[in-house]
């Protein structure tokens, strides 16, 4: 933890003073620290400071670019992939991902330093107006403790115990005596600020600041970590990355109360995305996430976006296609479209199978084209942009060329005579006409979280980012219940997300269900990261290469016939597994701040 960032509180609306100004003349661009909290106005603007803060996590280095189900376009992963982060060598990590040690820290101070000095508030103010704030001041409080929750949480789930810091740190102060607390005292502190918050939010606060319901979403987010195999199974390390002596039993049911406790509010519901009638679901489950606030039932938190002041959500630009200027940061990997299953639930290689050049084959007596891409679960088609999928129109030239607006991957050849005559790549390929260098290796373009009304590369969001949705909730229920060996109310609430997006109810076995709709619900979500680390499957998850699609096009004019092959392509080799990936290092330059720091497992 730097000593010196604690206290450097650089804001983009507001600066504050830290210590006594020279000549005591306030400067005209900054408050006092007497006024910011004698004012409740300009600690109210410190609070929404700490929201802006928060950063979403579908920026440039997205968690899921850790797991099979994304590859990234411009290699950031590379050296994760390699097994070559280390403590000296932190990459990919650092300021832009949301789970970095360092920039917590940055976050709790200040919330602590806020929770320090918030009495002074009520305490500046006479009666009446005493009385009047007083409520305000509380929700003040309750937002602070969720905050500093979802800072620890963060931590707790990437880096396992961290020091515990209740208290605002003073300028200059060491940190040569710090210890790591252990993973259970950093979940019991984490749930207890929940709890706090609970007890003093309410149920309709303004919108994009915590609620009751977000401080319990989160708490069951954490208790559904805890009860998990990579920190309850009796194998963990030490006492930092997991329990010495876990009652699997007492952990289950914590994590199954608290899901029930946010579904025993009545304040969310499943959004109706008109199942059975499939292409209203694939609309529907991606309409949600270009939703321009949090009002939707569904949505428990996250964060709403303006273009023009605080944190700028920029999905577009940044996952979006080639063909618009924009960057395919984050693309979809071939592993992850396998996955999804037939809309009659049976799995794609039940219908198709990969010869030995690695070309898709029709095999099926039901579905019988040849596209890979026909018949499959609707949330599909709301989740990723695959070859002659509809998108948006070009407003340019290349309106000519593609004038319905679709994602072009396919390479067209024509023939004659048996000798090609012309050859036009795809729009959005590595050999496209616009920012070739920004084509994604693997074929594919994340669809979900994008707004198909925005056409410039350099357009601003305003959608929102969902980070709390009551999806998660009724899968975290679910899971719970399973491990407790409740399964036919497991099956229940499996199905409840299945049937939502027209998918039937699941066949055999019931654990392959649940994990099946935690990969697709919440693909791209930032939760595949945390779900293979929980559930011990990260090392085989990896032992998978990353795979593209390549597809080809042919027109013989002879015979007048087109005809179209999809061949499954290696992007990225992988397969280099260290049990020390479960979990990220800590800095060495951390370290070196505090010796009594213990770093994770295999990362000495």
């Amino acid at each position: 933890m730097k000593k010196y960032k604690f206290f450097v509180l650089i804001f983009s609306l507001l600066l504050f003073a830290a210590c006594e100004e020279v000549l005591d003349k306030t400067p005209a661009d900054k408050y006092s620290d007497a006024s910011v909290w004698g004012d409740i106005d300009l600690a109210n603007r410190y609070l929404l400071n700490l929201y802006n803060a928060y950063e979403y996590d579908m920026a440039y280095r997205p968690t899921v670019n850790f797991t099979d189900d994304v590859h990234t376009t411009h290699g950031w992963f590379n050296n994760w992939f390699l097994g070559g982060t280390t403590a000296d060598n932190i990459s990919p990590l650092g300021s832009s991902m949301v789970m970095f040690w360092d920039d917590n820290f940055y976050y709790i101070q200040q919330i602590n330093y806020f929770l320090s000095k918030i009495d002074e508030v009520l305490n500046a103010y006479e009666e009446p107006q005493k009385s009047d704030i007083k409520a305000d001041i509380e929700h003040f409080r309750g937002e602070a403790y969720f905050l500093r929750a979802f800072c620890y949480h963060l931590l707790v789930c990437n880096y396992g115990g961290v020091p515990i810091m209740k208290a605002p740190n003073e300028l200059g102060e060491d940190f040569i005596s710090v210890e790591r607390n252990t993973f259970e005292e950093t979940i019991n502190f984490i749930v207890e600020d929940c709890n706090k918050a609970f007890d003093l939010l309410g149920d309709n606060m303004e919108m994009g600041r915590a609620t009751k319901g977000a401080a319990l979403a989160l708490k069951s987010r954490v208790l559904l970590f805890a009860a998990s195999d990579l920190v309850a199974d009796g194998t963990a390390e030490n006492d930092y990355v997991g329990y010495s002596s876990p009652d699997r039993k007492v952990l289950w049911t914590n994590a199954k109360d608290a899901a029930k406790e946010v579904m025993d509010l009545g304040l969310y519901e499943l959004t109706d995305f008109g199942a059975p009638d499939r292409a209203s679901v694939a609309e529907n489950y991606f309409a949600l996430f270009k939703s321009k606030d949090l009002s939707p039932k569904e949505i428990i938190w996250g964060k709403m976006f303006v273009p023009d002041a605080g944190v700028i959500n920029n999905i577009n630009q940044i996952h979006g296609t080639n063909s618009f200027g924009d960057y395919g940061c984050t693309a979809p990997s071939q592993n992850l479209v396998d996955f999804y299953q037939m809309e009659d639930g049976s799995n794609f290689f039940d219908h198709f199978e990969l010869d030995n050049e690695k070309y898709y084959r029709n095999i099926s007596s039901k579905f019988t084209n040849e596209n890979i891409y026909y018949n499959r679960d609707p949330r599909f088609y709301g989740t990723i942009l695959y070859d002659s999928a509809k998108f948006k129109p070009h407003l340019d030239a290349l309106a000519e060329i593609d004038p319905l607006g679709i994602y072009d991957r396919r390479t067209r050849i024509t023939i004659q005579n048996g000798e090609e005559i012309s050859k036009r790549f795809g729009l959005d390929t590595k050999n496209g006409p616009i920012d070739a260098e920004d084509g994604t290796l693997t074929g594919y373009v994340i669809k979900k979280f994008q707004d198909d009304e925005l056409y410039t590369s350099n357009s601003k969001n305003e959608n929102v980012w969902i980070e709390f949705r009551y999806a998660e909730i009724v899968m975290n229920y679910a899971e719970a219940c399973l491990e407790l060996g409740e399964e036919s109310e497991a099956a229940e609430y499996i199905n409840m997300i299945r049937n939502r997006a027209a998918m039937p109810d699941f066949a055999g076995d019931i654990w392959s269900a649940l994990r099946y709709e935690r990969r697709i619900e919440f693909a791209l979500e930032a939760r595949r990261w945390y779900d293979l680390r929980r559930w011990k499957m990260y090392d085989a998850a990896l032992k998978e290469n990353c795979k593209g699609i390549d597809i080809i096009e042919i027109k013989d004019l002879d015979n007048n016939t087109i005809t179209t092959t999809w061949q499954q392509v290696n992007v990225e080799d992988r397969g280099i597994f260290y049990d020390r990936m479960y979990w990220l290092p800590i800095e060495r330059e951390e370290l070196n701040k505090d010796p009594l720091l213990v770093n994770n497992p295999g990362y000495e």
